[in-house]
C-alpha cells in the first residue's frame, strides 16, 4: 500500500480528527473515504445501452427540418450578445 502525505493546517487537522472521531473512524479511513467520494463525483456518468437509446430517441423527436441557422449570423449574434453585456 502506498502512502501519501499532505501539508494541512493544524486547525484543518483538528477538525478532521474530531469528524472522524464522531463517525467512529480513524482520521486515515475518514480522508481515504473522503478523496473516493470526491474522485466518484469527479467521474463522468456512465450510461447504459438503453439510456443510449433512449437519449437518441428524444433528440431524434425533437429535431426539426428547418435548416440550419447560418453559421456567420449565428457569430455575429453571440459578438453583439457578449460586447451588450460588458455595459452591465
Amino acid at each position: 500500500m502506498a502512502r501519501i502525505h499532505f501539508v494541512v493546517s493544524e486547525t484543518a487537522k483538528t477538525s478532521y480528527r474530531s469528524q472522524a472521531r464522531r463517525e467512529g473512524k480513524s482520521l486515515g479511513q475518514w480522508l481515504r473515504e473522503a478523496a473516493d467520494e470526491k474522485l466518484a463525483g469527479a467521474r463522468p456518468a456512465k450510461f447504459t445501452l438503453e439510456e443510449l437509446r433512449e437519449f437518441n430517441a428524444a433528440c431524434d423527436a425533437r429535431r426539426s427540418d428547418a435548416p440550419e441557422p447560418d453559421w456567420e449570423e449565428a457569430k455575429r449574434i453571440i459578438a453583439a450578445s457578449k460586447i451588450a453585456g460588458l455595459g452591465e
